[in-house]
């Protein structure tokens, strides 16, 4: 059966296996793809969830396929199903065994890899099926990179002498997409995680807050309208920040080598908390001039349906302004010592910080969870979107810079939030920026596929 999650989404949509009423076409400077009925239905691949969706009346992309998968989030309600099916797309949108795990108390990375293996494997074997897309949103996306990159260059992409855990066997004969799409993603989970420690919080005093470190203190530039902090706290905090995550890792590192020797707490791994750690970003969301636009100049889907090339900026509102429990006092990662290192570890470097157009010091390579070091492993035809609603811009610049791909785009929507929904907090009225995102993934493919 549908999860209640994936029902509710398919009857605020008016579709559970019916037609799907063509929506007004938005104004685009390249010719919008036509927009048909859609009809889904669940079924089962394996141990696994998944819906797929088809075109009502099947045109000339039928032989195309997109997987779309998230590591731990409900993927089968996902806005990629209705919307490309509509353009003329099959899409499988499947959970992985233990999604939605949004504690992430048993996600884990290789036996994600492996669900997405099991999802590309079926779509190949669909009657007719000559190509396969796989896509991924916001973590997904470095789930995708990681498949791909590994689909294509076995565990070698994944064991070598940098990574902090290495990958198993069990990964080696992944089947390989033919493209890959990443929309916003984020810098990876490893980095995420990296990046959501509180280095205010101290394990001699867990529940007492250095107030020198503490990001949500109004004498260090917080305010309830966004945060403006100095450069002098900014360098003391990544400084701390990134100090503590690598002291995590050792701490797991050892535990780990205490379980192999036959010294663990149990004989195969054992509880781990990543105290003051999460998968949320803590100090850039409510600083609006960390990560505020690229590098370069890239095309931007504007609202008045023009295409121009220029750096892009993020139109966001601050975030993660409210100071509850879980973000004053830090919150913790429950997982297990093999988890916390296969999937949540990422080494800072010396020279960890991030800046309004970039982040540096991060030791991308030592985890197969990140975006960028997978990318460069990635050779097939490669979409990245970034949306200037939220805070990934630099997040999809770089994948898109680090794609080994010779066939590479990266395109941002003006003013779409992470979800891809036009955002009501920034200033100014962005249009159908769902249409805007499908149409040009739909183009970006019919050119190719």
């Amino acid at each position: 059966m549908l999860n209640r999650s994936a029902i509710a989404a398919f009857a605020a949509l008016g579709i559970l296996s019916s037609g799907l009423s063509a929506a007004a076409q938005a104004p685009a400077t390249e010719p919008s793809p036509a927009r048909g009925g859609a009809t889904s239905a669940y079924v089962r691949i394996g141990q696994l969830n998944a819906v797929i969706w088809r075109p009502a009346s099947p045109g000339p992309y039928a032989n195309v396929v997109l997987v779309g998968m998230h590591d731990e989030g409900n993927n089968m309600d996902h806005l990629s199903g209705p919307n490309l099916a509509r353009r003329g797309y099959t899409i499988i949108n499947a959970n992985t065994r233990t999604a939605p795990d949004l504690d992430d108390h048993d996600t884990d990375w290789d036996n994600v890899l492996i669900d997405v293996g099991a999802v590309v494997k079926y779509a190949r074997a669909m009657p007719g099926v000559t190509k396969v897309i796989v896509l991924g949103h916001s973590s997904g996306s470095p789930l995708m990179a990681a498949y791909q990159n590994i689909a294509e260059n076995s565990t070698k992409a994944c064991n070598d002498a940098r990574k902090i855990f290495k990958c198993p066997d069990s990964l080696a004969n992944l089947p390989r997409a033919d493209g890959v799409i990443l929309l916003d993603p984020i810098f990876g989970v490893g980095a995420n995680v990296l990046a959501s420690v509180d280095p205010a919080i101290t394990d001699a005093a867990p529940k007492v807050r250095n107030p020198a470190l503490d990001m949500f203190s109004a004498k260090n530039g917080f305010a309830k309208d966004g945060a403006h902090y100095s450069a002098a706290f900014l360098n003391a905090y990544f400084e701390a920040e990134g100090r503590k995550n690598n002291a995590m890792i050792d701490a797991a590192q050892a535990r780990w080598a205490a379980v192999k020797a036959g010294k663990g707490t149990y004989a195969d791994d054992e509880p781990f908390i990543a105290a003051g750690a999460s998968r949320r970003p803590r100090i850039w969301p409510p600083a609006l001039g960390l990560l505020t636009h690229t590098k370069e100049a890239h095309t931007l889907l504007k609202a008045d349906g023009t295409l121009p090339s220029q750096v892009i900026h993020s139109v966001r509102p601050p975030m993660g302004l409210v100071m509850s429990s879980d973000r004053i006092n830090g919150g913790g990662l429950e997982t297990s010592v093999k988890r916390f290192l296969n999937t949540f570890a990422t080494r800072a470097l010396p020279n960890y910080s991030v800046d309004e157009q970039s982040i540096s010091g991060v030791d991308w390579e030592s985890s197969y969870t990140n975006t960028p070091n997978n990318m460069e492993g990635v050779t097939v035809p490669a979409l990245v979107m970034g949306m200037t609603g939220h805070y990934w811009i630099v997040s999809a610049e770089m994948a898109w810079e680090h794609a080994k791909s010779a066939d590479k785009t990266v395109a941002f929507v003006e003013g779409a939030t992470h979800g891809m929904t036009p955002c009501m907090n920034c200033n100014g009225n962005y249009g159908d920026t769902v249409g805007r995102t499908f149409d040009y993934i739909a183009n970006w493919m019919n050119t190719r596929y």
